[in-house]
């Protein structure tokens, strides 16, 4: 089974991803808040899925960075609301 950690801070929308997710057969980890992700990185994951902007002083930016000093082949999926 393939792991997938989810980074979302708007709960609702994190469910409905994760229940897509499920459906195909993912297992998905999800994180509401940046901190947490962060203190996950370097564990066994499948793909990425980060928020940019998250609500905590921790963005998807920074998630990122320290998921490529850890494996800088697994896929991440950046997911925003930004228009810019």
């Amino acid at each position: 089974m393939y792991t997938v950690c989810l980074v979302e801070d708007e709960v609702s929308l994190s469910n409905l991803i994760k229940t897509y997710l499920e459906k195909e057969g993912y297992e998905v980890i999800q994180f509401f808040k940046g901190k947490d992700a962060l203190d996950y990185v370097g564990n066994n994951t499948n793909l990425w899925i980060l928020d940019i902007m998250l609500g905590d002083d921790i963005t998807g930016y920074d998630i990122i960075k320290e998921i490529r000093k850890k494996d800088e082949l697994v896929p991440v999926i950046f997911t925003s609301a930004r228009d810019k």
